[in-house]
């Protein structure tokens, strides 16, 4: 991977592109594929016949949503990983807000939240809101950046604050004066029937800082369901599935997203994140304990506190999220979801949330040689300006995005008794509206969703809903 300041990459990226090139070339001129190709031609043809019920190969449980995506998958064979991972649900879902040996709060000073599962309810998504309350923190929260990027493509960390806005302290103090409304876009579908969509109207308070020079992002709480799959797909793998000057010419130009690992000082490939800002699980979770809780770890430190997040429990959170399990699709022989199924390649959904992903190695012998199905291909998607906002985080303009992956869409009611909320911000309050957001290099997939008949658009929703 390339270290931060070279002029250009390695020969381990270099060699990674050329053999990526002549493959395509390959596969483009003779359409002859060896068994070597099959992987290839899997995620990257019409597979509408493929059965992927099964969404975390081997880490799929049959146990039910509300419990499955928080229990150790069912795979795990070694009692010491399984009572490792029993252990860690206590980590994930108990909250870090409480006393240490000197009589201060672990979390913050300041925080948004006071345990991971208070975001992520369930593993799924938080609500969309703020909360004007002490007691536990916000579900939601906003990344900042002064505009520009630092050498290395990190985002300018606004001073005294950071890379995004702790609205909660441990004295019970609200801080930014966050607001968050909404305002009305209209449209109507090929058939007449109109339709609602919500854009985020959001104001907050800086105090000593000129707006003028912060650029923000509102972010609503991802599902955490199969990280460790995705973690494993492999390098070469991301990088063959991009096409950043859309040469198959279908309108669509995924980027590989490349961001710095904390750990090696090294540059890696994004996968976590909205933007793919974070390369592996330890990274992201690492990075949330800091911004998100106030808590330091051994990569996102504070000298003023010293290491509140131990390497054991850090290496828990780890394993809980690489070996928690994946439910399966629901209702797959339903005549609907098989039309819609069909609907999803035809409209060429599956261009970028790509059905099967595959794993080579892995950290935790639970994800390794696994074929899965998250409709996801990792990489960076310019969305239009519907979706787009100023702020750029490594690779990532501010219109692109990382293909969010769809494995646990139907789940979002399952696992929260909130109100749901899709997309990065919330706006979406359905799956129906969602699609509709999409533009940029989806817009020519949302234009055919849009000119559908109501039985073939309901058809693609119970298919997106089965997941």
């Amino acid at each position: 991977m390339l270290r931060m300041g070279e002029p250009g990459p390695p020969d381990t990226v270099r060699s990674i592109r050329v053999r990526v090139g002549k493959l395509r070339a390959m596969m483009r001129s003779t359409r002859t594929f060896s068994f070597s190709f099959a992987l290839f031609s899997l995620v990257t043809s019409g597979v509408e016949a493929q059965d992927i019920s099964l969404l975390g190969g081997d880490l799929t449980s049959s146990l039910a949503p509300n419990a499955a995506l928080e229990l150790p998958a069912p795979n795990i064979r070694s009692e010491e990983a399984f009572q490792t991972h029993l252990l860690s649900h206590g980590d994930f879902h108990v909250a870090f807000d409480q006393q240490n040996g000197n009589g201060t709060k672990i979390v913050g000073p300041n925080f948004n939240h006071v345990s991971c599962g208070g975001c992520h309810v369930k593993n799924g998504r938080g609500a969309v809101k703020f909360s004007q309350t002490e007691e536990e923190g916000s579900p939601m929260l906003i990344k900042v950046s002064l505009r520009g990027l630092n050498s290395d493509g990190s985002p300018k960390n606004v001073p005294r604050v950071g890379e995004q806005l702790q609205d909660h302290t441990v004295n019970g103090r609200i801080r930014f004066d966050i607001k968050l409304a909404w305002k009305a876009v209209t449209g109507t579908y090929g058939d007449g029937t109109k339709y609602t969509l919500r854009r985020p109207s959001l104001s907050f308070d800086i105090p000593g800082v000129d707006e003028k020079n912060v650029v923000s992002s509102l972010r609503l709480t991802p599902t955490v369901i199969g990280m460790g799959l995705l973690e494993a797909v492999p390098d070469w793998f991301v990088e063959f599935m991009a096409d950043p000057t859309d040469v198959d010419r279908d309108g669509i130009s995924g980027r590989v997203s490349y961001v710095i690992n904390h750990e090696t000082n090294l540059q890696a490939i994004g996968r976590f994140g909205f933007k793919a800002t974070h390369p592996t699980i330890k990274q992201q979770s690492a990075a949330a304990l800091f911004n998100d809780m106030g808590l330091t770890n051994e990569i996102f430190q504070d000298a003023r506190q010293g290491q509140e997040v131990s390497a054991e429990v850090m290496d828990r959170l780890v394993f809980y999220l690489r070996a928690a399990a994946v439910t399966p699709q629901r209702t797959p022989d339903d005549p609907d979801v098989v039309a819609g199924k069909a609907l999803f390649q035809t409209l060429n959904c599956s261009g970028c949330h790509k059905m099967t992903l595959f794993t080579q190695d892995s950290p935790a012998i639970e994800t390794a040689n696994q074929t899965f199905h998250p409709f996801t291909d990792l990489l960076l998607h310019d969305m239009g300006p519907g979706l787009a906002d100023e702020r750029a985080e490594f690779s990532a303009r501010g219109s692109e995005w990382r293909t969010t992956p769809l494995w646990g869409l139907g789940l979002v009611k399952v696992l929260s008794r909130n109100r749901p909320g899709y997309l990065h911000d919330g706006r979406a309050r359905t799956v129906e509206e969602a699609i509709l957001w999409h533009g940029g290099e989806a817009k020519r997939s949302t234009s055919r969703f849009k000119s559908l008949s109501r039985t073939k658009r309901r058809q693609l929703l119970a298919f997106l809903n089965s997941l």
